[in-house]
């Protein structure tokens, strides 16, 4: 819009205040409309123009319902439809006048919303440039609602009554307003009280001739039966290692069958040092993927001429005259060629795939649902400044004006892999949005992408393959787990606990590489900057922070632990007398660690275990000469070992076990052995499975 019909549609808005005594008659007799038409005095003139002003693409301002859909370019699928339309019919109870002044008003904020944007709160803060359309939309409906309760309050005392004397918003009395506020049935929540913030706000004032005298920040309102949400903000440590390690092999395996080149090193090392190669009651390979392909989109409808430019097409599925058999006719063929008994266990291994894939890039860049769900397999995954970066389709500036995190988000070995796979399998699909159904879209129908719900449903269903039904359902899962998950593990780093995956070690390490290089910024990030970037609010960001506090605290001080080393009994006997005592003051365990958290707490974390000392060890030389485990339960008589350093001693076992017989190696495979044979001791007595 141009800043000319800008200036004239704010004018237009502004001379209701100004002339309110003169145009509130035509809005409480009955014939406003022959009045308004009929009116030739200058000062009031314009109304027509107001009443007939476009305020979206389709309706004008006079119209009961206004649609934004035309007018908001690529909107979310979470927002699309009934969230970009108002309907002002709706609230009844509104007399005509007072419905003209919040029209005008919520026109107003969409024209000009930096004039009523709230000021950043400080560091971590989005400032937006605008207020989105749905937005005010549902600051709109959840104060309307309350201003039509207001009004149909004051009904009671005789509709005329009311019609006479209660022309103007500003002409309801604070008492009303609280009268309402206290018996108020409906929800309240940050919608209305930013919708009343809007009334109090001082531009305001060009739409109601003068400042509303109500503090609407103070009214009392009903208590709110918020129901309280029982699972927490992110994935349990034993969930999040059981996700990430099967979507990584689940994403390796895939690759390996359909010969396409791996980029992530370490998960390759780790997929044949473990033999995670899956167990296929059916060949799966290249061949097998091509005419799944084929088989797919022959049976959605797709012609032949299409289906040539996504896949090879055999011989043996061609009829004599050259066309393409029905895909009825060429299932057996497939059947029989690849040893496949049902193609829906072909099909449910490619969505497990690609629901791995989808879970990788989501959870180690911490994308928000909005942003999975504009995500684009074809243009997603780009270069900048020499480092692979994701950029979802959201956003259109250009990648230095883009903010890591926020717009952009680094991309490390196994997301390039997970964008691999997911390139392969979106063939059948015909679906360039990486978070989309796993169907295959009709070639009638354009491609979509799945709103947060579907995502919901999307990862439910992976997570119930992977960590079963029950334990689904126990995590309540939500699309912003994942981005929340990502900054508790990023706080564990930066505690002192171990990665619970390599692929962490990955994404901080190519990170402090992506900033330390100028890409973002002169300054290197930390893992608690890093974990706040991603999570902006900053009260959910205080309550992930401490999940990690408290346990970094429980790792080492819970009585009911598991503890390895020489002083790990006289250590658990004297946490659990310490425990005694407080819980029979009354306090809980939960209590006890959340204080410890508070006043912090003097251990040191060296990754295979805790130290307690504080004195030099005398040099033992017959320990193996491999870093931390020096820092050993056998070998040193301060270390404690429990199962928050397990992470590290597996990634002891592995990267030894990797080595064993390796060229270059032969003069310490002695040392080696015995790293192996320390870390498969240390895994065994804290209950975690090895081999």
């Amino acid at each position: 819009m141009s800043d000319s019909k800008l200036e004239n549609k704010v004018s237009l808005i502004q001379q209701v205040g100004k002339n309110k005594s003169l145009i509130i008659p035509f809005f409480v007799n009955e014939n406003k409309n022959t009045d308004i038409e009929e009116n030739e005095d200058h000062e009031t003139v314009w109304l027509p123009e107001l009443l007939n002003l476009y305020v979206t693409s389709l309706n004008r301002f006079a119209e009961d319902e206004w649609d934004y859909n035309s007018d908001v370019i690529n909107p979310p699928r979470s927002v699309q439809g009934a969230k970009l339309k108002i309907d002002f019919s709706k609230y009844s109870c509104i007399p005509n006048y007072v419905m003209i002044e919040l029209k005008c008003l919520c026109h107003l904020i969409m024209l000009v919303p930096m004039q009523f944007k709230k000021p950043a709160r400080g560091k971590g803060s989005r400032s937006k440039k605008q207020i989105k359309p749905n937005t005010v939309i549902a600051h709109f409906e959840s104060g309307l609602r309350y201003i039509n309760t207001v009004f149909e309050d004051l009904n009671a005392q005789g509709v005329e009554f009311v019609q006479s004397k209660f022309k103007s918003l500003t002409d309801v009395l604070d008492s009303d307003f609280r009268r309402t506020a206290i018996g108020y049935e409906f929800r309240v929540g940050q919608e209305l009280k930013t919708f009343l913030s809007y009334l109090n706000h001082p531009y305001s004032k060009t739409v109601f001739g003068s400042q509303i005298k109500v503090d609407f920040s103070s009214l009392k309102w009903p208590d709110q039966n918020v129901k309280s949400r029982k699972a927490r903000l992110i994935f349990d440590n034993d969930d999040f290692e059981k996700l990430l390690n099967h979507s990584t092999f689940t994403v390796v395996d895939f690759l390996l069958r359909v010969s396409s080149y791996v980029e992530d090193k370490t998960a390759l090392s780790h997929f044949n040092v473990l033999n995670q190669k899956r167990e296929l009651d059916f060949e799966f390979n290249k061949e097998v993927l091509n005419d799944y392909v084929l088989v797919r989109l022959l049976s959605k409808g797709y012609a032949k001429e299409f289906i040539e430019s996504k896949c090879s097409i055999s011989q043996e599925y061609l009829n004599a005259d050259g066309s393409l058999r029905w895909h009825e006719d060429i299932r057996p063929i497939i059947k029989q060629k690849y040893r496949i008994n049902h193609f829906d266990d072909v099909r449910k291994y490619i969505n497990e795939v690609y629901y791995a894939s989808a879970y990788l890039v989501s959870q180690l860049t911490g994308m928000r649902p909005e942003e999975m769900c504009e995500l684009l397999i074809s243009k997603g995954l780009t270069t900048h400044q020499g480092f692979d970066v994701l950029v979802s389709n959201v956003k259109k500036g250009k990648l230095d004006a883009l903010k890591l995190f926020d717009d952009k988000w680094v991309a490390i070995p196994i997301m390039k892999d997970a964008f691999k796979a997911a390139s392969k399998i979106s063939t059948l699909k015909n679906n360039d949005y990486f978070f989309s159904n796993v169907d295959t879209v009709d070639p009638d129908k354009a491609s979509t992408n799945m709103n947060p719900t579907g995502i919901k449903h999307f990862f439910d269903n992976y997570f119930s393959k992977v960590l079963g039904g029950q334990r689904t359902a126990e995590i309540k899962f939500t699309a912003y787990m994942i981005r929340h998950t990502l900054a508790f593990q990023l706080h564990r780093i930066e505690l002192g606990l171990p990665f619970i995956s390599f692929q962490l070690k990955h994404v901080v390490d190519k990170v402090d590489s992506y900033t330390s290089m100028g890409a973002t910024s002169n300054t290197t990030l930390g893992y608690g900057e890093i974990a706040e970037n991603i999570v902006l609010n900053s009260a959910k960001s205080k309550k992930i922070r401490r999940y990690a506090e408290v346990e970094r605290i429980k790792s080492i001080m819970d009585p009911d632990g598991t503890y390895a080393g020489p002083r790990a009994e006289e250590h658990k006997a004297r946490i659990k007398r310490v425990f005694q005592g407080y819980m029979e003051a009354g306090y809980t365990k939960e209590e006890i660690f959340d204080a410890m958290a508070e006043q912090g707490l003097a251990v040191i974390n060296v990754g295979t275990g805790f130290c307690f000392g504080g004195a030099n060890e005398d040099f033992d030389e017959n320990i193996p000469c491999i870093g931390s485990l020096r820092c050993n339960p056998n070998r040193c008589t301060n270390a404690i070992v429990s199962k928050a350093n397990a992470p590290k001693w597996r990634e002891v076992y592995v990267s030894n076990k990797e080595l064993l017989g390796k060229d270059g190696y032969e003069d310490r495979q002695d040392q080696i052995e015995e790293a192996i044979k320390e870390a498969r001791g240390v895994l065994i007595y804290l209950g975690e499975s090895v081999d």
